[in-house]
């Protein structure tokens, strides 16, 4: 079985893991859990908007992105930059989007991807499915991707939000905080997309400071 195929039969219980290892971290309530104006809390939202953006879509988008794989020359599947679903940055951003919105941290953010990914991998040990090394490079391309775009999009544009000066320089900090430690890790690959929104944040924070 393919990890393209193993993904699509095990969504549900992919799914459910990763779900749970939010659940995990959520035990303790927050501030911005608190309730809205509707009547709805921010958690509650944030599962609504999950369906629109979040875990699901990305498991169905790392499919794709294994099928764009499994039809490339077999002599360049082992490249350390495979294809991925183009769909994956603009649905992150999206989520990215959705979660500043709801007040959620730049930690909550990244750790929505880790976590699928982390599901992917030990359900995928549990169930003694073998992961090809050209599959493993492609699903930590899908995880950089969908992180550049999220962190991006939770940053923010102070010419789009309306966020003022200190608040947009805050969230930099905060994003590139985040994707440091996650390229220390050695998580995201220092080459990749992570990367680059990295650089890109510290050459916005240095023209803000000028």
């Amino acid at each position: 079985m393919s990890l393209q195929e193993f993904i699509e039969t095990n969504h549900a219980k992919l799914l459910s893991m990763t779900r749970e290892k939010v659940a995990k971290r959520s035990k303790e309530p927050r501030p911005d859990d608190r309730e809205t104006k509707d009547g709805a809390s921010k958690l509650s939202r944030s599962d609504d908007l999950e369906t629109k953006h979040g875990v699901h879509v990305f498991l169905h988008e790392m499919a794709e992105a294994l099928v764009a794989e499994a039809k490339r020359d077999p002599a360049q599947r082992a490249e350390a930059d495979p294809p991925t679903s183009p769909d994956i940055a603009k649905t992150a951003a999206l989520h990215g989007r959705d979660l500043l919105g709801l007040g959620f941290s730049i930690d909550e953010v990244v750790h929505d991807y880790g976590d699928v990914c982390q599901a992917v991998t030990e359900l995928a040990v549990e169930l003694d499915t073998r992961v090809s090394v050209a599959e493993f490079h492609t699903l930590n391309r899908c995880l950089d991707n969908a992180i550049a775009a999220a962190v991006t999009a939770w940053t923010g544009d102070r010419e789009t939000d309306g966020a003022s000066k200190d608040e947009r320089l805050k969230r930099l900090v905060g994003g590139s905080i985040k994707l440091f430690e996650l390229l220390r890790a050695g998580k995201v690959a220092p080459g990749g997309s992570a990367a680059l929104v990295l650089g890109d944040n510290l050459e916005k924070m240095r023209a803000m400071l000028v």
